[in-house]
Order: C-alpha cells, then sequence, then structure tokens
C-alpha cells in the first residue's frame, strides 16, 4: 500500500540520503514532480514541509548518535549538514529543548518530539512537540540545579557543613522531581491503545503544574532554612538559593507557556460517586485524625492542626461535591507536610517518629484520590475557568502554605516570645486567615485593591515583628517578604 503512495518512496531516498546535501528540487526530480505539487503531496501525506521534516530527521539520528558513540560534537554536525558547532546547537535546542552537549549527558531522562517517521498511534502536532520541549528542558535544568548544589556542598568552608544533610535532602527533591518528569514523557511517548491527544497534553500540562508547585516549595523551604542561618553560613548558601529560585521562575513561565497553547483544556468533574468512594473517603479522614492525634502527643502541634484542618475538610465534604481540585489541594497540603516534616526531622527527632502516621494518612488519601480520578468524567461540566478566579485561587492556596510555615516559625520561636509578641503573631495569623478566606470567594479584579490592603497590613506586622527579634526574626522577615510577593502579584 505504501508503494502506491509516491512520497513513501521518496521517504526512503530521504532515509538514505541524509547526509547528503538534499533540496526540494532533487526530491522532487526524483518523483518526476513539480516543485509545487511534491510540496503540497508532501505536506498532505506527512504533516509537515519537507525541509522540515528532513532537519527533523536528521536530528533525531544526531540525537541517537549523540547518546550512543564518542564523535565529537563537531563531528556529528559535520555529518549532518551544519557548518558549524553553534549552528548544530541552535537547531538542535529548538528542536529538542536541550543543547547536544546536555543531551548527550541526560538522553536517558528525556526524549524527543516525534517525526513523521515515528509517528504511529498518536498523531504529534507542531505544539505537543513544544511541550516536551519544554519538559526537556526543565528536566535537564532540574538535574543541572542538583549537580551544582552537590558541588556547593563539596567546595563550603567546614564549618558550613552542617547545612549538607539539609541540602542532600533538597537535591533529592529535585531529583524526584525530574524523575517525575521523565515518567510522564515516558507515558506520553508509549500510548499505543490511545492516540488522542487531549490525553497526552493533559499529562503534560498537569505534570509541569506539579514541577511549578514543588520547584516553588523547595526554592521557599532552602530560603527559609538559609534565612535562620548565621550571616557568614548564609552568605555561603544564598547562590545556591538563588539557583533554586531561578529554577521555579523557570517552571512557571513553562507552564503558563503550555497552558497558553491549549487554553481548551478545562477543569475535568468527577461524578457518579457510590459507596465505595464514601469508604476510602471515610478511611482517609480515620487516618488523618489518627495521625494529627499522635502527632499533637509529641509536641509537634502546627503539623497536627493542618493535618486535622485536612481530614476536617474532607469528613465534611460530601462524595458528589468531591472534585479534582480539590483532591489535589488536598494532597499537595499533605505534601507540603511531609515535605516540612521531613526538613524538620534533621533537627527534631520527635517529628520523624511519626512520618509513618503522615505516610500512612497520604497512602490512604491516595488510594482515594486514585478511585475519583478513574471514574467518568462529564464532560457537559467542564468549562474554561475564569483567569482572576483561578489567580485568587492560587493565591489563597499560597497563602495556606506561608500561613502554615509562619505557625511552625512562631512555635519555634516561642521560648524567646513574650506575651505581648505572642499575641501580635496570633493576630497576623489570624489576619493572614481572614485573607486567605477572602482570596478564596474573590472573583475579579476589582477585589485586588481590598486584598492588597489586607497582605500589606499582614507583612507590615510580621516585619515589625521580625526587626524586634533580630537576627532570630530572619526567617519571619523571609516569610513577610514571601507574603509581599503575593501583594505584588495582584
Amino acid at each position: 500500500m505504501y508503494d502506491e503512495n509516491p512520497i513513501f518512496r521518496s521517504l526512503a531516498l530521504i532515509e538514505e540520503r541524509l547526509c547528503e546535501k538534499l533540496t526540494i528540487e532533487t526530491l522532487a526530480d526524483s518523483l518526476h514532480f513539480s516543485k509545487y505539487h511534491y510540496q503540497h503531496l508532501f505536506r498532505e501525506t506527512v504533516g509537515d514541509s519537507v525541509m522540515r521534516y528532513v532537519t527533523r530527521r536528521r536530528l533525531a539520528l544526531a540525537a541517537q548518535e549523540l547518546a550512543d558513540k564518542d564523535s565529537t560534537i563537531l563531528e556529528i554536525a559535520l555529518k549532518y549538514g551544519y557548518d558549524s558547532h553553534e549552528g548544530f546547537t541552535r537547531s538542535f535546542r529548538a528542536h529538542l529543548g536541550v543543547t547536544p552537549t546536555e543531551y548527550r549527558k541526560y538522553h536517558q531522562s528525556i526524549t524527543s518530539p516525534a517525526t513523521g517517521k515515528e509517528k504511529t498511534a498518536m498523531s504529534y502536532t507542531n505544539a505537543a512537540d513544544e511541550m516536551i520541549r519544554e519538559l526537556n528542558g526543565l528536566i535537564v535544568q532540574a538535574k543541572e540545579t542538583a549537580a551544582q548544589t552537590i558541588k556547593s556542598v563539596h567546595t563550603a568552608p567546614k564549618d558550613a557543613a552542617v547545612y549538607a544533610p539539609f541540602w542532600d535532602f533538597v537535591i533529592s527533591q529535585t531529583d524526584t522531581m525530574a524523575k517525575d518528569l521523565t515518567r510522564t514523557l515516558s507515558q506520553i511517548t508509549s500510548i499505543p491503545q490511545r492516540p488522542d491527544e487531549i490525553s497526552a497534553r493533559f499529562l503534560i500540562i498537569k505534570a509541569l503544574d506539579d514541577a511549578v508547585f514543588w520547584s516553588n516549595l523547595i526554592a521557599f523551604q532552602a530560603g527559609l532554612t538559609v534565612a535562620r542561618a548565621n550571616p557568614a553560613h548564609r552568605a555561603v548558601w544564598e547562590p545556591v538559593c538563588k539557583t533554586y529560585e531561578k529554577l521555579a521562575r523557570d517552571a512557571k513561565k513553562k507552564a503558563q507557556k503550555v497552558t497558553a497553547l491549549f487554553e481548551e483544556l478545562a477543569a475535568l468533574i468527577f461524578r457518579d460517586m457510590e459507596n465505595e468512594a464514601r469508604r476510602k473517603i471515610q478511611r482517609a479522614v480515620e487516618a488523618g485524625y489518627a495521625a494529627a492525634s499522635a502527632l499533637s502527643a509529641a509536641s509537634c502541634a502546627w503539623l497536627a492542626e493542618e493535618i486535622h484542618d485536612i481530614a476536617d475538610g474532607l469528613s465534611s465534604t460530601p462524595p458528589g461535591e468531591m472534585t479534582a481540585a480539590l483532591w489535589e489541594d488536598c494532597m499537595l497540603r499533605l505534601d507540603i507536610i511531609a515535605f516540612a516534616a521531613g526538613a524538620d526531622a534533621l533537627r527534631s527527632p520527635s517529628c520523624a517518629r511519626h512520618s509513618g502516621d503522615i505516610q500512612n494518612f497520604r497512602d490512604r488519601m491516595a488510594d482515594a484520590a486514585d478511585f475519583f480520578e478513574n471514574l467518568p468524567l462529564d464532560s457537559s461540566s467542564s468549562a474554561p475557568a475564569c483567569a482572576a478566579v483561578k489567580k485568587y485561587r492560587d493565591l489563597a492556596f499560597q497563602g495556606t502554605i506561608l500561613l502554615f510555615y509562619m505557625k511552625g516559625e512562631i512555635q519555634k520561636l516561642d521560648r524567646l516570645l513574650d506575651d505581648d509578641q505572642r499575641s501580635a503573631f496570633a493576630s497576623s495569623c489570624g489576619s493572614l486567615h481572614q485573607t486567605i478566606l477572602l482570596l478564596s470567594h474573590s472573583e475579579n479584579e476589582a477585589d485586588a485593591p481590598r486584598l492588597q490592603g489586607c497582605l500589606q497590613d499582614v507583612y507590615d506586622a510580621l516585619a515589625g515583628q521580625a526587626h524586634k527579634l533580630g537576627a532570630c526574626g530572619a526567617p519571619i522577615q523571609y516569610i513577610a517578604d514571601e507574603i509581599g510577593k503575593m501583594r505584588g502579584s495582584l
């Protein structure tokens, strides 16, 4: 059948002569077609222009040689028709999202956009290829950030080595984020039974959203930990914090770029909640209350309070009102708690003893969330979210994270505080909580001035208390600055 279409004979010719000089004219002549007719038929059959296809095939083979052979990058560039290392690097990066050097180093973790020769069950578009490039770039950046951190730990002064366990923890979390992105790429490029691009797009967007969340959380935890350090050690580790802040910024940019490509993707609503869903929810709630009780008994009240609040939320929400967004928020909040407990376990063994209780709660929640995820989706309920509503919802969630950490820092500072300071901090926590509620219920840009004023009040109060605490107030000032950034984003 393929031999009946002359374009397939042309594809075979291209494969035979990829390392030679190819032009549209010579390829059209080989089929005795006019240049115009050949280009039109080629695009109709392959879904790509002739020379773009040739370039993509050359770069695909070049990538294979980078992974499998010891040839220099220049040798490979010249073999596939490039006159210089620089020109090859530009073209390679435009195709895969990473440089040839990065690909050679990390090729096992990233993938290549499909070419016409490789397309089978899944129909790729230019937009899908662009998303793969964005993922590739983020995976490499995460791995490079982790590698730079390892180098910084090894070259740090001896008296700053006390922070090495914390950076090992951060490196591990960064590697996990990169592995999750790699796993998503693997799912996308091996879906033989689900050729629809919507599935692949959703996987990519979800993976990038998760990467934005984790890169921001890692950067925040790193900055908060370094804020607690003495000034000499702070100077050593602040450059490392900057690399994580850049990773978080770039992850956000990539996520925004991908989301802009596919605005038609809407929030997915779960339906048909049945008795099995109720049982799974109840098991998760019971595990949450058990974890909260154990942590409370271990004097980890700030962790216990947040876990108890999550369990209360699940318990009070009818199964019919459970949505993908709600489950995602609960899982993210619990991940934050586990992350913070893991960091604090390095200095407070009492938190470490109850990591199993937190993990049990998470396992039960994951079991319930997976059940809901596999229920049929009501496509009629899907609708693009209002940009303002989504922005306020995201800020409300960010505020919840900051409130959680703020309570933790206040508890750690308790022995240094007098009654007036405790009262002031309690008032700030209350004010931030009320602002979060306002953000959660805001629906248009007209609410921005009022919300900015609320956040400014919280910032001013926290900054004032941080100043009174002197060097010990650096973590509070760090959190205040993050609240200031929230205000600036409104």
